[in-house]
């Protein structure tokens, strides 16, 4: 997936959102201080992501479009993984307990898309009552992919989960400065 065409498409979002009236008591701040406050200093790779995944965001934004950004962003990136398991297991070339730990993958990513796409609906609705609940159990599912996949390692997909895995956190703790943890 190319970088203009996710910025395309995270700009779209962005119009489409400002367009559109604010969430009730949900601050503004720059997204910088967005992600400061959902990573904190201890962790600098979650520092680091987090402004990577913002660093196209308006300067200043109510904190729900910096969690719409992370979410979609997220979406796409699932997609993206999803592709990969689609190739691999069209390949031939696994084993059956690869294959298994992909199928089980497979299965867990369709749950989290669907999740992130009702928490991006959600979110675009100042619907906030299930957003907290159904980011959680996004999480596990990609978590659970990520520790079925922990023997193989070696495949690209591997990687590929973790920084989703990552981005999904991510995407959380910046939704949780608007729903708490």
């Amino acid at each position: 997936m190319t970088t203009p065409f996710v910025l395309a498409v995270l700009f779209s979002l962005m119009a489409s959102f400002v367009a559109g009236d604010p969430c009730n008591n949900v601050p503004s701040m720059t997204w910088e201080d967005a992600c400061l406050n959902a990573c904190g200093t201890d962790d600098a790779a979650r520092l680091q992501l987090c402004k990577q995944t913002l660093q196209g965001a308006p300067d200043s934004a109510e904190l729900t479009m910096y969690a719409l950004i992370a979410t979609r962003l997220a979406r796409l990136k699932y997609e993206d993984s999803m592709a990969e398991m689609d190739q691999m297991m069209g390949t031939g070339n696994l084993g059956t307990d690869e294959k298994a730990a992909i199928g089980l993958c497979k299965k867990n990513y369709g749950l989290a898309r669907s999740l992130l796409s009702g928490v991006n609906d959600q979110l675009f609705a100042c619907d906030l009552s299930r957003v907290r609940q159904e980011f959680i159990d996004a999480q596990v599912a990609v978590g659970a992919c990520q520790n079925g996949m922990w023997e193989y390692q070696g495949l690209s997909l591997f990687a590929k989960v973790s920084a989703d895995n990552d981005l999904t956190t991510v995407a959380y703790l910046l939704c949780a400065l608007i729903v708490g943890r």
